[in-house]
């Protein structure tokens, strides 16, 4: 009876162990088709899959900064008139490239007949005055004539020659030939040249249009030396420093990123908004053209290290753990992968830093196209 006893016990025992085993063995069978994943060929290629291994990235530390293009001071122009007139002739239209001293208008108007007028009337009188300083002169030396009369012989044709000289620059200015004014040919027009080499920003003017010196004719930039003009805000200017490489783009390219490097660090704080102006000279080819008033975003390159990486959507991500599909096998058939944990450092745009590990190498291949459908 005993023995009977112990054998039912022992039974129990058994049957119990048999249904314990029958309900746990469902989820290791999960846990194994979770960590290894089988793609078909076709699946492969119509999902456009793609598999590769580690990238070497190099991942920098940046300051982000907004800004706009602009010109130096020196290599940019505002025209106006001498003297006022109507307009006659443009020779240039926007966006024309000029060189220096390159007709850009001509005008027409009384007052500049009237400072050829006077320019040749007192050349003249020049010739006179000069003939009754040297007599007065040789007089007063030869104390026939009185001190006075010299001196105001003297005085005379001094004023008179820096009368003369004066309308002559003026002329010049307006890029009369006073060679021409002094035979007694008068232009009644004068022309506006070009004061530096660059491109015609504006024009702010049609035929016709009566002009005075307070107006501004156009606007010339030499686009050639554009620079970008960044304002970093004072809590990040000690980390800027000329030399470091600025990564930008513009706001209707901002997928397309462009460099610079930083030529001129300001030395004053703009109180309103607590920013440093700092330059930046674009640099290699520029793809994208780059115009006077451009709004930028950039990013100064303060510090840059280079990692192993991969792309962000070659990552599964599942409660803040990384995983990686790593390819197992592969034939003409299928492929196989495994998910496999890996440790990641800092994310850089599209890219993750992934620190390579005994499972992941820089030389395995991984899936880094269609992560997603194949899980």
């Amino acid at each position: 009876m005993q023995y009977r006893s112990v054998f039912i016990v022992l039974y129990i025992l058994i049957f119990l162990f048999s249904c314990s085993r029958e309900k746990q063995a469902p989820s290791e069978e999960n846990a194994s088709s979770e960590s290894w994943i089988h793609i078909t060929k076709e699946q492969f290629d119509h999902v456009n899959m793609q598999i590769g291994a580690l990238e070497k990235a190099e991942f920098n530390e940046e300051v982000r900064v907004r800004g706009i293009a602009d010109v130096p001071p020196q290599s940019k122009a505002t025209i106006s008139p001498m003297v006022s007139g109507l307009v006659k002739d443009l020779f240039v239209r926007p966006g024309d490239r000029v060189k220096k001293g390159q007709p850009l208008l001509s005008f027409e108007g009384p007052e500049i007949i009237g400072l050829q007028q006077s320019y040749l009337e007192i050349s003249e009188q020049l010739k006179s005055l000069e003939a009754e300083y040297k007599r007065q002169k040789t007089l007063f030396t030869e104390n026939i004539s009185s001190e006075k009369l010299f001196l105001e012989a003297e005085s005379n044709y001094k004023k008179a020659t820096a009368a003369c000289e004066g309308l002559k620059q003026q002329l010049l200015l307006l890029n009369l030939d006073t060679d021409k004014i002094k035979q007694g040919k008068i232009s009644p027009f004068a022309v506006i040249c070009a004061p530096i080499a660059g491109d015609i920003i504006r024009l702010y003017v049609d035929i016709s249009k009566f002009i005075q010196p307070s107006d501004v004719v156009a606007e010339i930039a030499d686009t050639q030396q554009l620079q970008l003009y960044l304002s970093v805000f004072e809590k990040d200017i000690a980390s800027v420093r000329t030399g470091q490489k600025v990564i930008f783009s513009l706001p209707e390219s901002s997928g397309q990123l462009l460099t610079a490097t930083i030529n001129a660090v300001g030395k004053a704080i703009d109180r309103t908004d607590r920013t440093v102006t700092v330059q930046a000279h674009p640099t290699g080819n520029m793809q994208v053209p780059l115009l006077t008033g451009m709004y930028i975003d950039a990013g100064i390159v303060i510090a840059s290290k280079t990692v192993w990486a991969l792309p962000v959507d070659a990552l599964i991500t599942e409660e803040e753990e990384h995983f990686v599909l790593l390819l197992h096998s592969s034939d003409d058939n299928k492929y196989v992968f495994r998910k496999v944990k890996v440790q990641t450092g800092e994310r850089n745009g599209d890219y993750m830093e992934i620190i390579p590990n005994d499972s992941v190498t820089s030389a395995s291949v991984l899936l880094l196209k269609g992560v997603y459908s194949a899980v």
